[in-house]
């Protein structure tokens, strides 16, 4: 019998009244629990309670195609709720960090292994087919002409499902055991790479422009490749703001009949240069430079609308890749690179670059059809489009297989070349694929195809890699 004290009242409660108090008591603090555990998982916990020191995340999240995908399951994975709460108190530096401060974090080093978060989705067993990608640009001429790119993407190619798994193109990094050491936690850099064939031997490649000795690179913990030391943007992309006007353009949110819609646009990114100020102080900047341009380029009665929505894009597209300063130290989008592609950033070039050779002095293979057919170019007036290089049909001859086949091409130019890809002419301005504006005439990041290919000293090997954590 249970007695409990209730100013002059005594309450007698038996042994069936104290176990079902109990158990009222232990279900409240259980969905107190729950309550909490969800809490501490939520988006919501993540953006305000914890983040907040690097805002802009949350804001392009809800811009990416993962928008839909909760920040717990990447950086925690699509695991047992067991194996999370074990994982749970491994983020508390993250809190201490909120209390004493920390600099700003400018990579993810809680994302969990591949397997346990974006094979929960994208199984990589599944077979995947090519996939054509168009890229909308525009020129800076009075009537932003338009020129498309076109490519073909190869995903994956060559699934037996009653054989190994085998994949080709983008997915054979995910098939094969691909190891490498880096010298910065944002991966920019990629002076070693180890590939172990399927019989365990293996060959190792070296950047020869490092300045790194052999010494140091065995200092380096080499760590496998996941899909998010290429696709690390995928959660919450930092966008060049003028890949966001073609886009604009591309849509209609901005209205190609303005003159020089493009030219002004990138003009008035160019004025407003890097915004290092609060969000106040921004806008209020942008305001300025948006108004000296409108002033400049008075615009017709009936443009006045399609002004005003350019000028409101403008200043979304400003705001958006702005990112606010942290103690003291500013940061662009430029700061957060993106290894998807190799466009503004080394992306795929940071290992296929032209200058990491193994022992035999052969390269890591350049070759752009790795990854996407040869581009093609359509542009509106026609002038310059590259609709096709390659005849149908044709197999391309064994040179061009070779590991320095890209170093080497340009010297053994002949006639032959143009069976597949016509007419030789050089250039940046199309019409043939020598002068593909995709392709030639221009300068990708890193790739250097000025290295002589003479044998790279046997570098040292460092320990074996370890699962990655981030």
């Amino acid at each position: 019998m249970l007695r409990l004290k209730l100013g002059r009242r005594t309450l007698m409660l038996g042994a069936v009244s104290s176990l079902l108090l109990g158990l009222i008591a232990v279900g409240v603090v259980g969905a107190l629990g729950i309550v909490g555990w969800e809490y501490s998982n939520s988006n919501q916990f993540c953006a305000t309670m914890c983040h907040a020191v690097h805002p802009e995340e949350i804001v392009n999240h809800a811009g990416s195609s993962h928008a839909r995908v909760n920040c717990v399951e990447c950086h925690m994975g699509r695991t047992s709720t067991l194996h999370l709460m074990a994982l749970k108190p491994t983020h508390f530096k993250e809190l201490w960090g909120m209390i004493v401060g920390y600099e700003r974090p400018l990579h993810g080093s809680t994302l969990r292994p591949a397997r346990e978060a974006c094979e929960a989705c994208h199984w990589p067993e599944n077979e995947h087919h090519d996939k054509i990608v168009v890229r909308k640009r525009f020129a800076t001429d009075a009537a932003s002409s338009q020129r498309d790119y076109r490519l073909v993407l190869h995903t994956s190619a060559g699934v037996d499902r009653d054989a190994t798994w085998k994949a080709s193109g983008i997915h054979w990094h995910i098939d094969n055991v691909v190891e490498f050491v880096t010298t910065d936690p944002q991966r920019r850099e990629i002076p070693w790479v180890r590939i172990v064939r399927p019989d365990g031997s293996a060959v190792t490649y070296v950047d020869k422009a490092s300045k790194l000795s052999q010494a140091e690179l065995a200092n380096l913990q080499p760590r496998r490749m996941e899909c998010f030391d290429c696709h690390n943007q995928v959660g919450h992309p930092f966008r060049n703001p003028v890949d966001l006007v073609d886009e604009a353009l591309a849509a209609g949110t901005i209205d190609r009949s303005l003159p020089s819609a493009k030219a002004r646009a990138v003009g008035i990114i160019d004025a407003v240069g890097d915004l290092k100020g609060s969000r106040e102080e921004n806008a209020a900047r942008i305001d300025a430079v948006i108004a000296a341009d409108a002033a400049k380029h008075p615009v017709k009665p009936e443009d006045r609308e399609k002004e005003q929505a350019f000028l409101a894009r403008m200043k979304e597209i400003l705001l958006r890749t702005a990112v606010q300063p942290h103690e003291g130290e500013s940061f662009t989008w430029r700061s957060f690179p993106n290894h998807a592609g190799h466009k503004d950033f080394p992306g795929c070039f940071r290992c296929h670059d032209g200058k990491h050779f193994n022992d035999k002095g052969e390269a890591i293979r350049l070759q752009c059809t790795l990854c996407h057919d040869l581009p093609q170019v359509s542009v509106e007036n026609g002038k310059g489009s590259v609709p096709s290089v390659v005849a149908a049909g044709l197999t391309p001859p064994p040179s061009h297989n070779e590991p320095n086949f890209m170093h080497d091409h340009r010297m053994k130019i002949d006639e032959s070349c143009q069976m597949c890809h016509g007419k030789i002419e050089f250039g940046r301005e199309g019409g043939a694929f020598c002068s593909n504006p995709a392709c030639h005439g221009r300068t990708w990041p890193e790739v250097n195809l000025n290295v002589a290919p003479a044998a790279a000293a046997p570098p040292a090997a460092p320990a074996p890699a370890t699962k990655a954590k981030g």
